[in-house]
């Protein structure tokens, strides 16, 4: 404990002055070709979702219903792309940049294979899959949702690859080919979106398959300019080869030892989303529509918040494995309260005309009202939502994966899912009761994260390796 409180000593620096040298130093170079590249990524939901939900309510509700699942697939290859992402990080702040490519190529081909199995899984059993998570919907929504759950599994090695190669790139201080290849992938996106779903001339198009066809197609060409950049880059080059290459034990067990628990807790904070959204479900396609409509603008709010929690990721691996556990602490504060004031401020942006932005993707003024009226709940709670997601994508970042995983398990099922069920569903508020739930998770996860910010204790993993 000594050991760490010398450590974590503050020196006497004038806190404007330090702030002010850490975000420009430090935090922006990396954080604002991740914004422009989360952006990028929000905006293809949104695109997709505004052109499809003009086929009508039901098509909307589809995709709400699928991406419900896709998710649970997309948290999986995130979790094992966050633990090559840490140790490669930490491997390059140590200067070992052989150590550091050799673990880029096993966390990209790992992340690639896992994907395979989960495309297999759903192109075989999909529908029965669909039946279970959305229980209680409409059968023409099912069979719409399982269309377009087809047509995303093709783009899921793509998605893979992406995912890890860009999360190896921001761990060696290369941020801006991702924001490069995420403008063109969107840019793509619309121009295969809109004639697959509405058609050309004469021909109508495939409706809402078009709209997965699309976005896998745009997926696929982003897979292909990050092995292909990887292949020739000069500083950190991986020849396609090398992927084919036997997998390294020790790399495996690092990977791993991150990205498991980084994959449970995912895979149950998404099951129990899958839960609330199946509540929604039973409440009517209004409801859903709502919902999805909602979630699809909100996610345009939270770009800001999960910028940050991606660059806080990359800077404490790489501070960690500079071993400066102060500057780890100083700056993961910094990003908490700057991602605080930017959630806050874009929400209250959004506020004065979230009307009109709900009529680019509805006019229907039953779906409209749902949307206003969720988007006002979710603007009261957004100051907790920084202590909520990015101080645990912080904590990964000093292998502090176990209680990360433990909070968001038991807040999620203690709270979220118990009090949506009992306002949503038993006192029959619907889907606002059921986002009061959320809520309630919200709270106690930003409480006990923050609470650990302060007391240090998610540096503990870091002092054991130093000590040994």
């Amino acid at each position: 404990m000594n050991l760490t409180f010398s450590l974590l000593k503050n020196r006497p620096l004038t806190l404007r002055k330090r702030h002010k040298v850490l975000l420009i130093r430090d935090v922006f170079p990396l954080a604002w070709p991740i914004f422009i590249e989360l952006l990028c990524v929000v905006l293809m939901g949104i695109i997709s979702t505004i052109l499809v939900s003009r086929l009508g309510q039901s098509q909307t509700a589809a995709i709400g219903i699928s991406d419900s699942f896709t998710y649970i697939i997309y948290s999986v290859l995130a979790a094992i792309e966050l633990g090559g992402t840490v140790i490669v990080a930490q491997s390059y702040g140590r200067r070992n940049s052989e150590q550091a490519l050799d673990q880029a190529r096993q966390t990209i081909t790992l992340n690639a294979l896992i994907s395979v199995l989960f495309c297999i899984v759903v192109l075989l059993g999909g529908k029965s899959l669909l039946e279970v998570v959305a229980y209680g919907a409409e059968p023409d929504v099912i069979h719409l949702a399982e269309v377009y759950l087809t047509a995303m599994a093709l783009s899921y090695p793509a998605l893979a690859i992406t995912l890890a190669g860009n999360g190896v790139l921001r761990a060696v201080g290369n941020s801006r080919l991702p924001m490069r290849v995420n403008i063109l992938t969107n840019l793509l996106n619309i121009v295969f979106s809109y004639p697959l779903i509405y058609g050309v001339g004469d021909w109508q198009g495939l409706g809402l398959l078009g709209a997965g066809l699309g976005v896998s197609l745009a997926r696929w060409v982003g897979a292909f300019i990050i092995l292909a950049y990887l292949a020739k880059n000069s500083r950190f080059v991986i020849p396609f080869e090398l992927y084919f290459s036997k997998f390294s034990r020790k790399v495996l067990a690092d990977i791993l030892g991150i990205g498991i628990p980084a994959s449970v807790e995912s895979l149950m904070f998404n099951i129990g989303k899958m839960i609330t959204i199946l509540m929604v479900a039973g409440m009517g396609t209004v409801a859903m529509a709502g919902n999805v409509i909602a979630f699809s603008i909100i996610l345009m709010i939270n770009i800001p918040g999960n910028t940050l929690g991606m660059a806080a990721t990359v800077i404490v691996g790489k501070r960690l494995g500079q071993n400066r556990p102060r500057m780890a602490q100083q700056e993961l504060v910094l990003i908490l309260v700057t991602s605080t004031i930017l959630l806050v401020c874009s929400t209250l942006l959004l506020v004065p005309f979230i009307h009109y932005i709900a009529l680019l993707y509805t006019t229907e003024e039953s779906v409209i009202d749902v949307v206003v009226n969720l988007f006002y709940m979710n603007a009261i709670m957004m100051p907790v939502w920084a202590a909520s997601f990015v101080l645990p994508a912080a904590f990964k970042g000093a292998k502090d994966v176990k209680f990360t995983m433990w909070t968001a398990i038991l807040s999620m099922w203690g709270f979220r899912i118990c009090c949506g069920y009992v306002f949503g569903v038993v006192l029959d508020f619907g889907v606002y009761g059921v986002w009061v739930g959320m809520f309630s998770d919200w709270i106690v996860r930003g409480t006990l994260f923050t609470l650990r910010l302060f007391n240090q204790k998610w540096l503990a993993r870091y002092f054991r390796d130093v000590s040994r």
